[in-house]
């Protein structure tokens, strides 16, 4: 049959509806990631903790176990609020390394095969692009953070007894918040690098740098002046802060250099901003051009 005795109809079928488009971008980035066996070991590897959190709190509730492994004191075995805080900071810190593993290509292979404009003829706007790069790091994060911290928790309320879970149940709020602003920062600043630097090693050395950097002219900020606010640009310790003061935690057990003074909402403000300032990087980055050659 001639070209010009084709006739060509619209697509009339059904359409996905437009609020969750954007994961179609979190499908398919999911689906690279695990064509990678070294991530798919990384993985295994930051949720290999939480077997030994689980371990520890199965001990701490077993007088069998305790007796059998000649325990004679289980005071230090008690899983109160400094139990979960600890959790949550060595998940947060595996948080990290595994975003400095994935974030940087999320959105540098788009930008330097040229598919952004692709994406945004589509029917996908910049904020579906970003939501759908950032769900992917907000997934993969709390798989690994938030989640197997609940999970953790539901452990020792099943074992405990005498209500624990009663006296203790207002800790998911505060697990859940903190988690989140963590997962959102790292997010935002590697998308933020990613959208600028092409290269993986050298992306990952500019996470790294951000947050390394900042913190040591924190300190000499604070030496020179004599003061403690330099300690704001200590983004790790400004979230430590959130933890302790969130879990209400008696003993000050992350209170480090007796930087007490740092107040609360001063600490969320920073993190905010930080937020708001990788988005405004990435922003500024994700246009699509149109490039013509004569």
């Amino acid at each position: 049959m001639a070209v010009y005795k084709r006739k060509y109809n619209p697509y009339t079928g059904p359409l996905t509806a437009t609020w969750p488009r954007f994961f179609v971008l979190t499908r398919y980035a999911f689906m690279d990631l695990f064509k990678s066996r070294f991530f798919v070991l990384l993985l295994i590897l930051a949720i290999v903790p939480n077997l030994f959190f689980a371990g520890y709190i199965f001990i701490a509730n077993n007088k069998t176990v305790q007796l059998l492994m000649q325990i004679r004191s289980a005071e230090f075995l008690s899983v109160e609020t400094q139990y979960f805080i600890i959790i949550m900071m060595v998940q947060t810190n595996v948080a990290f390394l595994l975003n400095c593993w994935v974030g940087p290509v999320l959105i540098s292979g788009d930008l330097t095969n040229g598919a952004l404009p692709l994406f945004l003829s589509r029917p996908f706007s910049r904020a579906d692009y970003v939501i759908g790069k950032l769900a992917v790091l907000g997934i993969l994060l709390s798989a690994i953070t938030w989640v197997p911290c609940l999970l953790l928790f539901g452990l020792q309320s099943g074992l405990a007894r005498n209500g624990w879970i009663w006296s203790h149940l207002w800790m998911i709020v505060p697990i859940i918040l903190c988690s989140a602003i963590w997962i959102l920062m790292l997010s935002l600043i590697s998308l933020a690098v990613s959208a600028w630097v092409k290269l993986r090693i050298v992306a990952t050395g500019v996470i790294f740098i951000s947050f390394f950097i900042p913190a040591g002219l924190g300190e000499m900020f604070n030496a020179i002046m004599g003061t403690y606010w330099g300690a704001l640009l200590n983004f790790s310790y400004m979230f430590r802060i959130v933890v302790e003061r969130g879990l209400r935690d008696p003993s000050r057990l992350l209170g480090l250099m007796g930087r007490h003074e740092i107040p609360v909402p001063a600490a969320w403000a920073v993190m905010i901003c930080v937020c708001l300032f990788s988005l405004f990087i990435l922003n500024a980055r994700l246009r699509a051009r149109e490039v013509v050659r004569g």
